[in-house]
C-alpha cells in the first residue's frame, strides 16, 4: 500500500471514529439494556440513531488518495484488455479524476439516521449529504428544486410498482458522457464495415446506427433525465405504462420503424404489428398484438392479458412511450394527457413497491409451488390495510439531498412473521 493510500485509510478511519453519534429514544430490543443517550453535534429528534461526519477535516487527504488511486489504475493495462476497452476505461477514469476529488473537497456533512416509529408503524433509514456554502456542488444542489417533469400523469395510485425521476447532470459531466457515446458510435460503424454484406446494406445500417447514436448522444449531452413508470399487478390484470425523455423522438422513430417493418414481414410473432396505428396528443403510436400461447399456459395468459397482449410504442417530440396490457393504448393516451403541463415533482426520484398486490397475483396465477407461500405472505400483509410499501425516495434539501429507504407497517409485519423477537422489537407487541 502506498503512503498516500495509507494516509487516506487512516484519515477515513479517523473520520468515522470522530463522527458524532446520537442515540435518542431508540426502541428497546427484547431484554436488552438501553444505552444512555449521547449528545449529538446536530439536533435531529426525527431519528432514534444518528451518525454524522464533518468531511472537510479529512477531505484533502482522501481526495489526494482518490486521485493517486485513479492515476495508478489508468497507468497500466489490465490483462487481456483490448484497445477499445482500455480507451473507454481511460475516458471514464479521466472524468472521475476530474470530478471525484473536487466533489470530496466540496462536501460539508455526511449523515446517516435511522428511525423506528412504532406509533406510525414504519421505519426509515436516511443518508444525507450537504455541500459547503458557495461551492460548485452547492450550486448544483440549488438547481434541483427547480426541475420539472413532463411525465407527472404516469403515477397510477393502484400501481404495485411506481417510479419517477428527474435530474440535471452538470455540463462537464454531460459532455464527457456524450464523448463516450461517440466512442461507441465509432466502434459500431467499424463493425458494420467488417461485415460481409453489400455496400447498399452497409449504407442502410450505417444510417440507422448514426441516427440511433445521434439520439443517444444528444440526450446524454443535454444532461437531462426525466421519466416515470407504473406497473399495475392484479390477479386479473398486469399493465405497464412508461414515459421517458429523449432529445429527438422522431429520429429514434426513424430507426425503429424500418426494423419493425422488417420483423413484420419476416417473423410470425410480429404479424399483427401496426405501424402508425394512431396519432394523438402529438404522439405517433405503433401497436403490436401478441396472441395468447397454446397449451396449459393459455388460461392464465387470457385471465391476465385477454386473448392477446397489446404492446404500444409511441414517439413524441422529446419523448418515448411504452405500454403493455389490457386497453394499454387508451391508458397510455390518458397518462400523456395528464402530463400535458410540466409539474414540479414532490421528490427528485422515487421507487415504490407495494408487496400485497404482487403476493395476491402470484397466489392466483403463479406456479403451483409458489401459490402457497404467496398466500401466506398476502395474509400477513392484509392486516396492514394497504400500508405494505417499500420506498426509496430522493429529496432535495438546502445545499444537499437525502436518500430515504422507507418500510411501512406491512413490511415490518412480514419481517416480524419470521421471528417473534423481531416482531416485538419492530412493532412492540
Amino acid at each position: 500500500m502506498s503512503k498516500r493510500r495509507l494516509q487516506a485509510v487512516l484519515a477515513l478511519a479517523l473520520a468515522l471514529g470522530m463522527g458524532s453519534w446520537c442515540l435518542a429514544a431508540a426502541p428497546k430490543a427484547p431484554k436488552a439494556k438501553q444505552p444512555k443517550p449521547l449528545k449529538a453535534a446536530v439536533e435531529a429528534p426525527q431519528y432514534d440513531v444518528l451518525y454524522q461526519v464533518y468531511v472537510p477535516t479529512f477531505a484533502e487527504t482522501i481526495a489526494a488518495a482518490i486521485k493517486e488511486g485513479i492515476q495508478e489504475d489508468l497507468a497500466r493495462r489490465k490483462p487481456l484488455e483490448s484497445d477499445d476497452l482500455y480507451a473507454v476505461r481511460k475516458h471514464i477514469g479521466e472524468g472521475l479524476l476530474e470530478s471525484l476529488p473536487r466533489a470530496v473537497k466540496e462536501v460539508e456533512n455526511l449523515r446517516l439516521g435511522w428511525r423506528l416509529d412504532r406509533n406510525q408503524k414504519r421505519s426509515y433509514l436516511d443518508l444525507t449529504v450537504t455541500a459547503l456554502p458557495g461551492t460548485g456542488l452547492a450550486r448544483e444542489f440549488a438547481k434541483l428544486p427547480e426541475l420539472k417533469t413532463a411525465f407527472g400523469g404516469f403515477s397510477a395510485p393502484d400501481a404495485a410498482l411506481a417510479a419517477h425521476w428527474v435530474g440535471q447532470m452538470p455540463a462537464a459531466d454531460a459532455a464527457r458522457s456524450a464523448k463516450l457515446v461517440e466512442m461507441g458510435r465509432e466502434k459500431a460503424i467499424q463493425k458494420i464495415d467488417q461485415e460481409g454484406i453489400s455496400d447498399d446494406d452497409k449504407k442502410v445500417r450505417k444510417e440507422l446506427a448514426n441516427n440511433l447514436f445521434d439520439v443517444i448522444r444528444d440526450t446524454t449531452a443535454s444532461g437531462r433525465s426525466d421519466g416515470a413508470l407504473s406497473l399495475v399487478v392484479r390477479p386479473e390484470e398486469v399493465r405497464l405504462l412508461f414515459g421517458g425523455y429523449l432529445a429527438d423522438g422522431p429520429k429514434l422513430e426513424s430507426v425503429v420503424k424500418p426494423v419493425a417493418d422488417f420483423l413484420q414481414k419476416h417473423h410470425p410473432l410480429f404479424a399483427n404489428l401496426k405501424l402508425d396505428a394512431e396519432k394523438a396528443e402529438g404522439v405517433n403510436f405503433h401497436t403490436l398484438d401478441l396472441p395468447a400461447p397454446q397449451g396449459g399456459a393459455r388460461d392464465k395468459f387470457v385471465q391476465v392479458f385477454g386473448d392477446s397482449l397489446q404492446v404500444v410504442v409511441g414517439f413524441g417530440k422529446e419523448a418515448v412511450y411504452v405500454a403493455a396490457g389490457k386497453d394499454s393504448l387508451n391508458a397510455l393516451k390518458q397518462a400523456i394527457r395528464k402530463s400535458a403541463s410540466p409539474t414540479t415533482p414532490a421528490s427528485l426520484c422515487q421507487v415504490s413497491l407495494a408487496l400485497k398486490p404482487v403476493a395476491d397475483a402470484v397466489a392466483a396465477v403463479g406456479r403451483e409451488r409458489e401459490r402457497g407461500p404467496a398466500r401466506k405472505v398476502a395474509e400477513v400483509l392484509a392486516a396492514a390495510e394497504g400500508k405494505d410499501h417499500v420506498r426509496l425516495v430522493v429529496t432535495s434539501i438546502e445545499r444537499g439531498a437525502t436518500v430515504r429507504l422507507d418500510l411501512e407497517e406491512g413490511v415490518l409485519q412480514l419481517i416480524g412473521a419470521a421471528s417473534p423477537k423481531a416482531k416485538e422489537f419492530l412493532l412492540g407487541k
